[in-house]
């Protein structure tokens, strides 16, 4: 994959992410994390290996998505 294609396939699964959160009329953190850990697996696999080695992908993924 190109780094392009990485980028376009992680902000597509933290919109989606996004999406679903906003969904909530009160955000709780157990709401929070189990939205985030259900598309953590994906996101994962589409991280560049040089984004794993700065942070833990649970990190991005939260980055991703409050961005």
């Amino acid at each position: 994959m190109t780094p392009q294609e990485h980028e376009n396939g992680l902000r597509s699964v933290a919109k989606r992410c996004h999406t679903e959160l906003k969904k909530y009329d009160k955000l709780t953190t157990e709401l929070s994390k189990q939205t985030i850990s259900k598309d953590l697996p994906e996101f994962t696999s589409l991280l560049p290996p040089d984004k794993k080695r700065k942070y833990t992908p649970n990190m991005w993924f939260n980055h991703y998505v409050m961005t």
